[in-house]
C-alpha cells in the first residue's frame, strides 16, 4: 500500500491494492479529470531494466499494452485507457503503468475455494465464455498464454473477463524458452515453441482449468517441476471423480499430444453447448457467486 494516494500520469489518484503478481501490482485508482474508477497496473521496479522486443514477455509493459489494445472491442477484455512507460514525475520513479477498465468482481480463483467442485453447467459457463473470448483473440492471431482461475473475473452479471496479457504472443511467433504459469503450460512447450506459438496452448490451460473445478487437481505433475514421461495425467482416484459428461473432453485437452487436442476452442465449445444453462432456466439450487450460469440464462451463446 506504499502508493496509495499517490497520482500516476498527472491524473489517476491511487486509492488501494487490489492484486499483486510477479510482473506488478493493481491498484483501484480514480481518474481526478473524468471521476471514474479504473485499474492501474503498476510494475514492479525491479522489472524496469529488462527489455524486450518480443510481444509476450511480461516485463515488457509497453508490449502488454499494445497486445490490450489490440484486442478492443472483444467482450471479456478489459479496455486499455492510457500507458506509460516510465519516467520520473509521471508514474512515480521509473515504473512503468497501464490504466485499464476496472473489472468489478470475484476473481475466479477465490470464488472456487469456497464452491469446489464445481457442478458441471458452471464449469460449462466459465469455460464457454472463455471460449467465446479466446476465439476472438484467437482471430486477431494473438496468443494468451496465460490462462489460469487467478486470470478470470466473474463480475456481478456473471460475465466472465479475462484479465493479463503480460505473456500473448502472436501466432506463430517463435520463442527459445517456457513461459508462463507452472501447471497450465503444456509439457511440449517447457523448452519454449522454436516451430511457434499456437492457439493449443489456450486450449491445453483450458482443459486444466476443468480438471482443477472438478477434481482439485492440475494434470500430471500439477505446479511442480517439468513432468516425468510416464507421469499419468491424473491418479486413478482423481480420474474416477471426473464428471463423465466432461472427462473426455478434458483429457483430449491436456493430451500430451498437440494434435490429439481439439483443433480450436470452437471445439471446444461444442462440445460444452449441451451443457450449458438455457435463456430464461432457473439457476442452480447452489450457485456460484458471483454465478457464470447466468450470462447463459440471458443471453443465447456467441459461437
Amino acid at each position: 500500500m506504499k502508493y496509495r494516494g499517490r497520482t500516476v500520469l498527472g491524473r489517476y489518484e491511487l486509492l488501494e491494492e487490489i492484486g499483486s503478481g510477479g510482473q506488478g501490482e493493481l491498484y483501484r485508482a480514480r481518474d481526478t479529470m473524468t471521476g471514474r474508477q479504473v485499474a492501474v497496473k503498476l510494475q514492479k521496479a525491479r522489472l524496469f531494466e529488462r527489455e524486450t522486443s518480443y510481444l509476450g514477455l511480461g516485463e515488457d509493459f509497453e508490449a502488454e499494452a499494445d497486445a490490450t489494445r489490440r484486442l478492443t472491442g472483444i467482450r471479456g477484455i478489459p479496455r486499455v485507457f492510457d500507458f506509460d512507460k516510465g519516467g520520473r514525475g509521471r508514474s512515480g520513479g521509473e515504473r512503468r503503468c497501464i490504466v485499464l477498465q476496472l473489472i468489478e468482481g470475484a476473481v475466479l480463483y477465490d470464488a472456487m475455494l469456497r464452491a469446489r467442485p464445481l457442478r458441471v453447467p458452471t464449469v460449462a459457463a466459465v469455460i464457454g465464455q472463455l471460449c467465446e473470448t479466446l476465439h476472438q483473440v484467437h482471430g486477431r492471431q494473438l496468443v494468451h498464454r496465460d490462462i489460469k482461475p487467478e486470470n478470470v473475473i466473474l463480475d456481478g452479471d456473471g460475465r466472465v473477463w479475462l484479465i493479463d496479457m503480460g505473456f500473448a504472443r502472436y501466432q506463430g511467433e517463435k520463442t527459445d524458452r517456457g513461459e508462463g504459469t507452472p501447471g497450465y503450460v503444456p509439457p511440449d512447450e517447457y523448452d519454449g515453441c522454436p516451430h511457434g506459438v499456437t492457439h493449443q496452448t489456450d486450449v491445453f490451460a483450458l482443459g486444466c482449468m476443468i480438471l482443477e473445478m472438478t477434481v482439485l487437481r492440475l494434470p500430471y505433475a500439477g505446479m511442480a517441476e517439468r513432468p516425468a514421461p510416464d507421469c499419468p495425467v491424473l491418479p486413478p482416484s482423481h480420474l474416477r471423480r471426473v464428471p463423465r459428461e466432461l472427462r473426455d473432453l478434458a483429457l483430449s485437452m491436456v493430451d500430451r499430444v498437440p494434435a490429439n487436442r481439439p483443433r480450436d476452442v470452437q471445439e471446444v465449445f461444442d462440445h460444452l453447448r449441451r451443457f450449458l444453462p438455457t435463456p430464461g432456466s432457473k439457476p442452480s439450487a447452489k450457485p456460484l457467486d458471483p454465478d457464470p450460469t447466468e450470462y447463459y440464462r440471458t443471453h443465447k451463446p456467441g459461437l
